[in-house]
């Protein structure tokens, strides 16, 4: 007997389902297998006799990119403020120090430590960092005495909090935190979704009694780096007389990047009907994000330092872009935003502010892995697809009435 539609159909969707949980527990396999070392480490460090010396000092351990170091800061100034006498050490991967040393005045000291695991290393040899390494690190961090550790309750948290053995470690965590040495008292903060980064960092002083909030970043351009920006636009023609709008079409993986060609349609509609200059920004290797219809704008993509295109971005009248650390750096220079949301929320790393628009219609698929440069999406970018240009542009104009910029 032959099989009906509808059983081939039931059959069909049967088979997906199971392709579908073969590959999440492929990709969990693979999760695992890149832990290993911490797995390893922490085991070593579980084994480690118990200090016989307590100490005083503090580490914030900030693993992730640019736009994590910037959430950070607010947190890093209450500390200081309400523990002015007490050693303070940031630790931060090699892909962050850079920026991280503007704030090097918040802190005592700035160590480097960057987890090799592929949401923060990104394939990058030269931010590779030995196991040894990172396991002498650590014994120094312990011999200098830690009272309290402030860190991301994952297994890297934990292999540092076994090794370090502080008092107490407080962090984030959607679960109950990782088992550590029994002297070790944890404090976990549950994960909020739609919470504002910067003050999920903030809340973390709260078992300290420190009361903290944050609703803004904070990012200082230097006078050098205000005249360099000025003549790099010079050099470039940009008059001082028209409104630059910047565009950055990358966010450091494929699937929360918007459609090229919608932003050439922003592009077009900002420069015809509203007299912008548009300039296109972003790292090396997002070259190819700027649709070749908008061949005519300045491309500065992977062209300028961060520091430059700070200066350039405190120029600028608005920012358009995805959920980036560019976005974080125009947040942080208060200039107006439109971003585009998909995978990630804009509630929580979304700027904040009447200057600032969020624009999100589809929240991230099931089994969507984000935070990896090597996966790509599965479901053909859905959730960025669903966000128009028309929308777009109709966000934009709004901002720019409340912003009091008019038509040339």
């Amino acid at each position: 007997m032959r099989p009906s539609g509808a059983q081939l159909s039931q059959s069909g969707r049967v088979q997906r389902t199971q392709q579908q949980i073969e590959w999440i527990q492929c990709k969990l396999k693979v999760a695992q297998m890149k832990q290993w070392r911490y797995i390893l480490l922490g085991f070593l460090a579980s084994r480690l006799p118990t200090p016989r010396r307590g100490g005083k000092g503090i580490v914030v351990y900030s693993p992730g990119h640019l736009g994590d170091v910037l959430h950070a800061v607010p947190m890093l100034k209450a500390l200081r403020q309400a523990k002015s006498n007490t050693k303070i050490i940031w630790l931060v991967g090699p892909w962050s120090e850079s920026l991280a040393r503007r704030y090097a005045g918040v802190v005592d000291e700035i160590r480097v430590f960057g987890p090799n695991l592929p949401n923060y290393a990104r394939g990058k040899r030269e931010w590779r960092q030995s196991g040894w390494r990172q396991w002498r690190m650590a014994r120094q961090l312990r011999q200098e005495g830690v009272d309290v550790f402030i860190g991301p309750m994952d297994g890297v948290g934990r292999f540092l909090a076994n090794v370090i053995h502080p008092k107490r470690w407080i962090g984030t965590g959607d679960r109950r935190p990782p088992r550590t040495r029994g002297e070790i008292e944890t404090v976990v903060q549950p994960y909020e979704k739609d919470r504002y980064e910067a003050d999920a960092w903030c809340g973390l002083l709260q078992p300290l009694g420190i009361e903290a909030h944050a609703e803004r970043l904070e990012y200082d351009v230097t006078p050098e780096e205000r005249a360099a920006a000025e003549v790099f636009l010079r050099t470039e023609g940009v008059a001082a007389d028209r409104p630059l709008a910047l565009i950055a079409p990358g966010s450091g993986w494929s699937g929360k990047n918007w459609l090229p060609e919608r932003f050439g349609e922003v592009a077009e509609w900002l420069a015809q009907e509203n007299g912008f200059h548009v300039a296109w920004v972003g790292g090396p290797g997002e070259e190819s994000l700027m649709p070749e219809s908008r061949r005519d704008d300045f491309n500065w993509i992977g062209s300028t330092t961060l520091p430059l295109l700070a200066g350039v971005m405190e120029r600028a009248a608005l920012f358009v872009g995805n959920d980036s650390g560019l976005l974080h750096v125009a947040a942080a220079l208060d200039v107006p935003t439109v971003s585009i949301w998909g995978p990630t929320s804009p509630g929580k790393w979304g700027p904040q502010g009447p200057r600032h628009r969020q624009i999100r219609k589809v929240e991230r698929c099931e089994g969507c892995i984000y935070w990896d440069y090597r996966e790509t999406c599965r479901y053909d970018q859905a959730c960025m697809k669903a966000v128009a240009a028309e929308e777009v542009k109709t966000v934009l104009e709004n901002l720019l009435i409340s912003c009091s910029y008019s038509r040339q």
